[in-house]
């Protein structure tokens, strides 16, 4: 069973759209900040010949303010491999491959 004890997530909320005109327009809005954590893990996958999926899972909470809005979580799909948390690279290594980020 995979251990997701230690794995990168990106927690992020969503709000009711309050620019919602039509059916058309979405219910509900956010952003989302990806960590440098979160994305060296995602690209540690794909090197592993994987593409990462994301699991997501939705909460319903209420601001101090009395704002109703959905707490979300992201993380990465370890697919029950049991291969354990993704390893993230603290510092990349002089002979890594360029992994497109630019940090």
């Amino acid at each position: 069973m995979p251990n997701y004890k230690d794995q990168p997530k990106l927690d992020f909320a969503l709000f009711a759209n309050k620019f919602r005109a039509s059916e058309r327009h979405p219910l509900k809005t956010g952003n989302i900040e990806f960590t440098e954590e979160f994305l060296r893990a995602m690209v540690n996958k794909a090197k592993e010949g994987t593409m990462p999926k994301l699991k997501v899972a939705v909460w319903d909470r209420v601001s101090k303010a009395g704002t109703p809005y959905e707490n979300a979580r992201l993380e990465i799909d370890l697919g029950g491999t049991g291969s354990g948390p993704v390893k993230v690279e603290a510092e990349k290594a002089e002979d890594d491959s360029d992994d497109g980020l630019p940090f």
